[in-house]
């Protein structure tokens, strides 16, 4: 069965089969992945996210979608196993998740139900044997109780109980931002799929540990019975919400029957491109050598999920997504360049293999020559780098016949050049490799740095709503008006963030901004604030939104109602105007004094501006 089958079987139980039992789900197109309106995530990385405001009671699905019945397959990004990438079967930083929504309508018993007959049934199913599927659901713990009524409701479709792992909180427990973090939360019940003795040994209560012979390929219920405040505790939501998720990769290993995600046909295409960069024949390449099949598969991974980035609008930095982009990008040219001995100039080339896969399910990333533009920009700022510490090393340890490197740290803050590099450039030498142990803290204490690991968001750019943070939002609705005026209608905004102390406002234009154009941008904001308009808002469909020539967000999808912000006393006579979910201030004279502090390029056709109201 095709990756195009899987998605295809999926919906259609949703929005077809169900249908003939009155059930039928509505089915939503994917958001982007960078959920602007979540405030503790850097990526979406479920299928649920762009549904929380419906989880928490804050809109209503039923309005904006004509149901409480949702169904979707979803672009995301996950970060915390990039250790494992490549050297795990099953663990990607970009994938697809296929899931299936209840908003308040139907609960535990209904939503079993149809995973296990999705999964078991053959004429329209999955077809999976009964017998290897393996449910796993929550034992319980201080906060909360057994989830006593999923076992009955897997018992009621004939599972025996005997075959049901009941686990714990950090294994069947979910939380958008972890097991402690703020935000609709519940226990689940996933499904294991049962690979054999080949795989790895029988256990008693599967899903304890990683074993490979158990491969989770879909979380069959996630209950949103609670959501944990700020203080961290747990409240009881007015109403009962599921949310189910199943990795597309990890069924198509198992309807392939292949080994792992690196050999479905998402994959094929660009494992073996890489290989052909390599100059070598696949049975030439020894992908029996664990780190020459290392290096080919998290390339494979990195690129793809780079390139679904950029098509996304995430655009290399130090910060945020950006950051953790560069990474994957400078990662996979160091498997291109040391792992597999291929010029890392070529890595563009397996860029148009990956929009080929895709172009008919993700339409937005067929701008192969953009994505390749980012790649090739940031190629060159990393070969600059690499090109420096290599001279560094040299100059102060090979020509002085050093037998060692005593503080890689040293290297670093002189070059600027990340861990792996170094480690890469040292094995070009005769010198022993130093220890590394103690260099993520040198670099700690001594730039006090926190990056890609932050889980630090913004909710509509703002990673908390003070005072302050209110007047700096309603100001970046000024400014993107402003650098239309000045700049032209070319101008979007492509991203923001907001704290305590700044605004961040990223957005496209395709030249160079001049001193005296930047000047003109923070004069007429200033301008606007002193004519004191008041800010106001109007609920709009849509279209209609849309025909007033109010501004949104570049790729965020929006429901059928939206709510319009705009300076002054009506829309259509208002300075600024845009889709928004606030907070805002009442009038603009609560802003104060706009000044922009710094505007640069931060890549091909986007530009950034950071500044403050005082």
């Amino acid at each position: 069965m095709t990756s195009q089958e899987i998605r295809k079987r999926f919906i259609d139980y949703f929005t077809k089969v169900l249908k003939a039992k009155n059930m039928e789900h509505v089915e939503v197109a994917s958001s982007s992945l960078v959920p602007e309106q979540h405030p503790t995530l850097l990526f979406t990385n479920s299928g649920m996210v762009q549904f929380t405001p419906y989880f928490l009671g804050e809109k209503d699905a039923l309005k904006d979608f004509g149901s409480n019945r949702l169904c979707s397959f979803q672009k995301c990004v996950r970060t915390v196993d990039l250790d494992i990438v490549g050297e795990s079967k099953y663990h990607l930083t970009f994938f697809e998740m296929l899931g299936s929504w209840s908003i308040g309508d139907y609960g535990k018993k209904d939503a079993i139900k149809f995973s296990f007959d999705l999964l078991t049934n053959k004429d329209y199913g999955f077809g999976f044997d009964v017998e290897k599927l393996i449910p796993t659901v929550f034992c319980g713990n201080d906060e909360a109780p057994c989830d006593d009524e999923s076992i009955e409701a897997w018992k009621s479709v004939g599972i025996f109980e005997s075959n049901i792992s009941k686990l714990p909180a950090k294994e069947n427990w979910w939380a958008p931002a972890g097991l402690t973090g703020p935000g609709p939360c519940g226990p689940a019940t996933e499904i294991l799929f049962d690979r054999g003795e080949k795989y790895g040994p029988k256990e008693e209560v599967p899903g304890q540990t990683d074993n490979p012979r158990y491969i989770e390929i879909w979380n069959a219920g996630v209950f949103m019975q609670y959501n944990r405040n700020e203080n961290g505790k747990l409240e009881k939501l007015p109403m009962m919400s599921v949310d189910t998720g199943a990795g597309l990769e990890r069924f198509a290993v198992l309807l392939q029957n292949v080994d792992s995600v690196y050999e479905i046909d998402l994959f094929v295409p660009i494992v073996e491109k890489i290989i052909d960069l390599a100059q070598k024949t696949k049975d030439g390449l020894d992908m029996n050598n664990p780190s020459i099949k290392k290096a080919v598969h998290r390339a494979s991974d990195h690129i793809k999920a780079a390139t679904f980035m950029i098509s996304d609008n995430v655009y290399p930095s130090n910060k945020d997504q950006g950051y953790v982009l560069r990474r994957l990008i400078r990662t996979a040219f160091n498997d291109f360049t040391w792992g597999l001995n291929i010029d890392s100039e070529k890595i563009v080339e397996v860029i148009p293999v990956i929009t080929e896969i895709y172009r008919d399910i993700f339409p937005e990333i067929n701008d192969a020559k953009n994505i390749s533009d980012v790649f090739e920009s940031e190629h060159d700022a990393y070969n600059k780098v690499a090109n420096n510490a290599r001279k560094y090393i040299r100059k102060n340890y090979v020509n002085k016949n050093a037998l060692k490197i005593e503080k890689p740290f040293d290297i670093y803050q002189s070059t600027g050049a990340p861990v792996e590099l170094i480690k890469n450039l040292i094995s070009e030498t005769s010198l022993e490799m130093p220890d590394f142990s103690s260099f993520e803290k040198d670099i700690e204490d001594h730039q006090n740095l926190s990056r890609a690991g932050g889980a630090e968001k913004f909710k509509g750019g703002l990673s908390g709503t003070d005072t302050k943070q209110t007047r700096l939002h309603t100001a970046t609705h000024l400014l993107q008006q402003a650098l239309r005026d000045v700049l032209g209608s070319s101008v979007k905004q492509m991203g923001s963030n907001i704290t305590t102390e700044r605004l961040r406002f990223d957005y496209s234009f395709d030249a160079k901004v001049t001193p005296e154009e930047i000047e003109n941008v923070e004069k007429a904001v200033n301008e606007k604030i002193e004519e004191r308009h008041s800010v106001n808002s109007v609920l709009l469909f849509k279209k209609e939104a849309e025909k007033s020539g109010a501004l949104s967000f570049f790729k965020e999808k929006y429901p059928e109602k939206v709510t319009v912000y705009f300076t002054g006393d009506t829309l259509e006579n208002a300075y600024s105007k845009e889709f928004c979910g606030g907070p805002h201030v009442k009038n603009l004279s609560e802003i104060g004094k706009f000044r922009i502090l710094k505007e640069e390029s931060i890549g091909k056709g986007v530009r950034r501006i950071k500044a403050v109201v005082e």
